[in-house]
């Protein structure tokens, strides 16, 4: 673990470095409110949450390469005794399952420094109408997260911040034979569906098919993905994968394995995230000549497949979305 810690600490810094290459740091004409190097920053992770762990680690990291100081602390430590301690710029709260002592709730809701709160993934917010009004930002992983009422809350600002995937998981890794298939489907087998009529056409015929969505037992003879199945060591296992469902998580994960995909119309457009870095279709002759190109040909799949890697990778790590998280709050 420490080795990987080690490895990731390297690319953060090669990361860093590119981005001042690049002019990715902020442009001339957006001047921040603040110099980001004078911020403290008083960083509140779960404790528990293992799923939330790793990011809370490279948010943390890509904090320190951003700010003059990080404070990072668990929920059931006490947020009073850091206030009156530390000089605090910003207070950051990685959101989670578990939920904040009230103490703590009551030391954020009495405290004038800038809050701000990043919800995760699959986090139902069950304090929400206690904690979100106490935030002068809350980020989500996706518009929906929150309810229009909640979008309107007092003074708070919603926006939508993807995480990016876990890189302890969803990276490019060798994996065992019953991982492997030809073709990976994500979506539902709708009727009349892009996907449904080429599963129908014999284009898939004499392939290893994996399916992960409702209906296709009724459409061919393909392999339900269940679960509790590991995502991660199926998409690295899989040749191509054919994503017609909405989630652009997954076009994420996916990408981050370094697994070829060919993505349908349906898949929710973010403002964080070009779509153009990755190979899409919008018809049934166009997901048909393209899956015929790039099953054909070995080397445009893996072209395509590094191009939207290294997309995720330098455009879409931690450190850049925790830049994007600090650029929407102080600019």
């Amino acid at each position: 673990m420490r080795k990987h810690m080690e490895v990731q600490q390297s690319e953060l810094n090669q990361q860093w470095l590119k981005m001042m290459q690049v002019g990715s740091i902020p442009a001339a004409q957006e001047v921040p409110k603040v110099i980001y190097k004078e911020l403290n920053v008083l960083l509140i992770t779960p404790c528990n949450d293992r799923e939330i762990s790793s990011h809370c680690v490279l948010i943390e990291q890509s904090l320190k390469h951003l700010v003059r100081n990080v404070n990072e602390i668990k929920y059931i430590e006490s947020v009073s005794a850091c206030l009156s301690s530390y000089d605090v710029d910003l207070i950051m709260v990685i959101g989670s399952e578990e939920n904040l002592p009230d103490e703590n709730i009551t030391a954020l809701r009495t405290s004038t420094v800038k809050k701000a709160i990043w919800l995760s993934a699959d986090q139902h917010v069950n304090q929400s109408e206690t904690i979100l009004p106490i935030f002068d930002h809350v980020f989500t992983q996706h518009s929906t997260q929150i309810s229009d009422d909640q979008h309107h809350m007092g003074s708070t600002c919603s926006h939508e911040l993807l995480m990016p995937p876990d890189p302890h998981l969803f990276c490019p890794q060798a994996v065992p034979p019953e991982y492997e298939s030809d073709v990976y489907i994500i979506g539902d087998a709708e009727p009349d569906g892009i996907v449904t009529t080429i599963a129908t056409s014999g284009l898939l015929d004499n392939k290893k098919v994996r399916v992960d969505g409702k209906g296709w037992a009724q459409i061919g003879d393909f392999n339900p993905v269940h679960t509790n199945e590991a995502r991660q060591m199926l998409y690295n296992g899989s040749k191509l994968v054919i994503h017609s469902g909405e989630s652009i998580k997954n076009v994420m994960e996916i990408a981050a394995c370094g697994t070829f995909q060919l993505i349908g119309p349906s898949v929710n457009q973010s403002n964080g995230i070009d779509l153009s870095n990755f190979q899409q279709y919008n018809s049934c002759e166009e997901l048909t000549q393209k899956f015929e190109y790039y099953w054909q040909s070995v080397d445009a799949r893996r072209l395509a497949a590094s191009h939207a890697l290294a997309y995720m990778k330098y455009n879409q790590s931690h450190l850049q979305k925790t830049l994007r998280l600090l650029d929407i709050i102080f600019i």
